[in-house]
């Protein structure tokens, strides 16, 4: 005896379907060509980020926003912390944390992360480094819904405009502002 699908739960299933033909797509850039576990590694001021709703969660209301990047102790695959800290608000605001772990490095540059042990991994990926600069993005797919942060990284947290420009340029180059968002310069004027 064959069974039925009622019209309604298929309707559910191709509706669903479509959703992640749309929206459900992360991209895959390559990482930079000049990446390496100690080139990326340290302190990094965040001067701005390219993000959806859900890509913003943890930082929408951040300010004074840095990321330390820390190779785990005894590991030579890669594997990382990037332990991302901001102010709410203002820069008296709260401390807020959240410490995501890189691994499975594969190739040089392109991790998967997860910051909570339960939730899934997301694509990490260096797809711009140098001494004074880092280009970041991640990506995740859920519920057919595509989340993804561009972040642009600086050693200092005032660097040139002009660069910080370049590397938006460049990071939209890439076609990875999938969702057509504005680029949002980070506060850190009174943080240090």
């Amino acid at each position: 005896m064959a069974s039925k699908i009622s019209l309604p739960f298929l309707l559910i299933l191709v509706y669903s379907k479509v959703l992640v033909m749309v929206h459900g797509k992360c991209m895959s850039p390559p990482p930079s060509s000049n990446f390496t576990v100690g080139g990326y590694s340290g302190l990094w001021f965040e001067t701005g980020k390219i993000q959806t709703f859900a890509g913003a969660f943890f930082q929408r209301d951040c300010v004074c926003t840095t990321v330390e990047v820390t190779p785990e102790i005894n590991r030579t695959n890669g594997d990382s912390t990037a332990i991302n800290s901001c102010r709410k608000l203002t820069p008296q605001g709260k401390y807020l944390n959240a410490t995501g772990h890189l691994e499975n490095m594969n190739p040089p540059g392109k991790w998967k992360q997860w910051i909570f042990a339960f939730a899934p991994k997301v694509d990490y990926t260096v797809i711009y480094l140098d001494k004074d600069f880092a280009v970041e993005y991640d990506c995740s797919v859920k519920l057919g819904m595509t989340s993804y942060c561009i972040h642009i990284l600086a050693r200092v947290p005032n660097p040139d405009p002009n660069k910080v420009q370049r590397l938006v340029d460049f990071a939209e180059g890439l076609g990875l502002n999938t969702k057509q968002l504005p680029y949002k310069e980070t506060n850190h004027a009174g943080c240090w």
